[in-house]
């Protein structure tokens, strides 16, 4: 494996943990890595790819675009806020409804977490070719998924990304040891876990002997950092500049874990949106329970795990008015799910659930006064 930190260890440091399945293995299909990334989606039919900015580390952001753009006439604001406080919220979005809802896929705001991403992936090959990278042939999927207009920002955290970049896979890893790649590692030894990393904002090497593949390059934590000022991180303007452009329907931001899927809606968003995330959230689980898949949990809390604080899926929403989703994908800790394919299986099925949802009912619901 490459060195994940250029900083050696003191004399007095203890021992590194091994990782116990190997993190650096995984099939060809398994795209985690921002070049392979690139090379895939630059190599599909109907697929435009582009740079909306850089990383802290001077790394490039790429965006890739599927289905034809619509922009909605009768636009004469800027702002969301204005909007409805005139009273006529179109005003913003546009008169009438796009033929194709827009999706837009946020990937890895912390560096390996890319099982998100590796099942977007997939899912976009569906659509533009009926198959998954495995040569599955998914005929229903593909259907729903051509309903709508795909923008993918596949790897949001390059620099955590290049960190480790060889790490691709946490299938079975100890524990200790991802909590050390991901979370970060004092000098003497002492591994960050979930959630005490989000304690140290920057996180730099003067504090740590390795830090975790969470932060970009100036040591943040991209979930957690405060867009609203003059200091916000390139990679949060990045994607919020590429948002307003085009004014997403919902914004499903990736991210890893167990497998905890749609998480709880952010307190900071309408309330009719928070309905419309739980929602989800349930049919999400039950769509994984119905297929036998080993995650199908549903949130069990009336709000984030954080608490009220403002985060990316209210950046989202009062940015551009879309649906903010965060998803948890599993990474397959303890052997659950046991194979990749079987952490695929569940992210191709998380997200052809949102986007059948988004179909039937559409992802924005109506202002519950005008309803």
């Amino acid at each position: 494996m490459t060195e994940v930190t250029n900083q050696t260890a003191p004399n007095h440091a203890r021992a590194l943990p091994q990782p116990g399945a190997d993190p650096t293995q995984a099939p060809p299909w398994w795209l985690t890595k921002p070049k392979e990334i690139r090379a895939f989606l630059e190599s599909l039919a109907g697929v435009t790819v582009e740079e909306i900015g850089q990383t802290a580390g001077g790394r490039p952001i790429v965006a890739a675009a599927w289905g034809e753009r619509e922009m909605l006439p009768g636009r004469t604001s800027s702002s969301l806020q204005q909007a409805i406080a005139g009273r006529d919220p179109s005003a913003f979005y546009g008169k009438g409804e796009r033929r194709r809802q827009v999706l837009l896929f946020v990937g890895a705001t912390h560096g390996t977490e890319c099982e998100g991403t590796v099942a977007m992936l997939n899912y976009l090959n569906i659509v533009v070719t009926g198959k998954d990278l495995l040569g599955r042939e998914w005929p229903a999927m593909a259907e729903e998924g051509r309903r709508h207009r795909f923008l993918i920002v596949p790897i949001l955290n390059v620099d955590g990304r290049e960190r480790a970049l060889d790490h691709v896979s946490w299938l079975n890893v100890n524990p200790d040891y991802h909590a050390m790649i991901s979370q970060g590692m004092r000098h003497n030894g002492e591994i960050i876990h979930w959630p005490a990393s989000k304690l140290y904002q920057p996180m730099s090497t003067a504090q740590f002997r390795i830090v975790g593949t969470y932060m970009n390059d100036a040591g943040i934590n991209l979930l957690g950092e405060p867009p609203l000022g003059a200091d916000a991180q390139p990679e949060t303007t990045a994607w919020l500049r590429y948002a307003r452009r085009e004014l997403p329907d919902c914004v499903l931001f990736s991210h890893s874990d167990n497998g905890s899927l749609v998480e709880a809606p952010n307190t900071f968003i309408p309330s009719h949106y928070r309905q419309r995330v739980a929602q989800i959230a349930a049919l999400v689980g039950m769509r994984c329970r119905r297929a036998g898949l080993a995650k199908s949990g549903i949130v069990q809390r009336p709000g984030p795990y954080s608490g009220e604080t403002w985060g990316q899926e209210a950046m989202a929403y009062h940015a551009c008015g879309a649906l903010p989703l965060l998803v948890e994908f599993p990474q397959g800790w303890k052997n659950v799910p046991d194979t990749h394919q079987g952490i695929l299986d569940i992210g191709l099925h998380a997200i052809d659930e949102i986007c059948a949802f988004g179909n039937r009912y559409r992802f924005r619901p109506r202002d519950p006064q005008k309803a």
